[in-house]
C-alpha cells in the first residue's frame, strides 16, 4: 500500500472577507467571538478598491482603532485573515503592500527574509555586455565601472539626501521612521540627532549599535538599503 502523503497546512487558518464597516461597528461582539485575540492580515478596501494592507497581533483591535484615525473616512469594506504562525506576518504584509501598492499604506515594511536579485541582475546584465563588446570590438574593449568609496560609509550625513528623505527600522516587533534632512540632521520622536548612531541607540539603548547599519533609506531604485550602503 502506498503511503499517505502528510497534508500540508494551510498558512491562513480562517478568513472574513468584504464585510462592511458597518456591521463591523454593529456587531462588534459577534466578530470578537469568531476572530478572538488572533493574529494575522487585514485589508481595508475604499468599494471594491484595496486600500491598506496591514498586520496585527489583535486582528479585531486594529480595525477597530482604523475607526477613529486617519483612515476612518477612507474605507468602507474589511477582510481578516487569521495566519497560523505569527512570526509569518510581517513578511506576508510586506509582500502584498509591494505587490498591490495601496494608497493608504505611506511606508513600504522592510521585509528582512530573502535577498534581493536586483544587483545580481545588473552584475549579469554588465558582464553580458562585456562580452558582446568583446565579441564585436575585440577583447580588449572594457566596460569602465564606477570606482567605489573606499569608506564603508559617507564622512557625513550632511548633502546626504537633496532634501529630506524617510528612515526606517524594525526592531523588536516595532517599527521606527526618522525624517533625515539635507543639513545632516535626524528628526526622530520630536528630538533632533547629528548622527545615525545617536538616533538608533535612542531605541537599542545600548553602546554597541552602529546607525549606519542600523537604519535603512530608500536608494535611487525605490530599494530599501542599509544607510552604509545608500548612494545618491
Amino acid at each position: 500500500m502506498k503511503k499517505k502523503k502528510p497534508k500540508t497546512k494551510s498558512l491562513v487558518i480562517k478568513k472574513l472577507e468584504n464585510v462592511s464597516k458597518d456591521v463591523f461597528r454593529k456587531h462588534y461582539d459577534l466578530i470578537t467571538d469568531l476572530v478572538g485575540g488572533s493574529h494575522g492580515i487585514y485589508a481595508l478596501y475604499d468599494e471594491n478598491e484595496l486600500y491598506y494592507v496591514g498586520k496585527s497581533s489583535d486582528l479585531r483591535k486594529r480595525v477597530k482603532h482604523h475607526l477613529r484615525d486617519r483612515h476612518l473616512a477612507s474605507w468602507t469594506h474589511f477582510s481578516l485573515y487569521l495566519v497560523r504562525n505569527a512570526e509569518h506576518i510581517h513578511e506576508i504584509e510586506s509582500l502584498l503592500i509591494r505587490i498591490s501598492n495601496p494608497k493608504g499604506n505611506r511606508l513600504v515594511p522592510k521585509s528582512n527574509k530573502g535577498s534581493t536579485l536586483l544587483r545580481q541582475l545588473k552584475q549579469q546584465v554588465k558582464q553580458k555586455q562585456k562580452e558582446e563588446l568583446d565579441v564585436f570590438f575585440g577583447a580588449s574593449t572594457r566596460i569602465k565601472a564606477k570606482k567605489k568609496s573606499a569608506s564603508k560609509h559617507p564622512n557625513s550625513l550632511v548633502g546626504l539626501v537633496p532634501i529630506k528623505a524617510t528612515l526606517y527600522k524594525t526592531y523588536k516587533g516595532k517599527e521606527y521612521t526618522a525624517i533625515l534632512t539635507s543639513k545632516g540632521i535626524i528628526k526622530l520622536k520630536n528630538k533632533i540627532y547629528l548622527s545615525p548612531t545617536a538616533a538608533a541607540k535612542s531605541i537599542v539603548d545600548r553602546s554597541a549599535v552602529n546607525g549606519w547599519n542600523f537604519w535603512y533609506i530608500k536608494d535611487s531604485n525605490g530599494e530599501w538599503v542599509k544607510l552604509s550602503e545608500y548612494q545618491r
